[in-house]
């Protein structure tokens, strides 16, 4: 991995500040379905961002998979 890669990878706690900013500008209204874990409130999504649980975790690999695919100029 080159000096540039390494400059390039977010910590956890940024990804984690990253997601929060992202799911904090969604309606309080929004509700968001992860399949077999069930669906979610943004305030709900924001609590397992913040504590880092099986949920937040998963919702930020989410975004960061979606911001990543962006970025590549993937996104349609």
């Amino acid at each position: 991995m080159s000096t540039e890669d390494r400059e390039n990878i977010l910590s956890d706690e940024e990804v984690r500040k990253l997601v929060l900013a992202r799911l904090s500008i969604l309606s309080p209204d929004t509700i968001v379905s992860l399949g077999a874990d069930g669906s979610f409130t943004r305030d709900q999504l924001l609590d397992s961002v913040e504590q880092g649980d099986s949920v937040g975790n998963k919702i930020a690999q989410i975004q960061m998979q979606w911001l990543q695919s962006f970025k590549e100029g993937m996104y349609l």
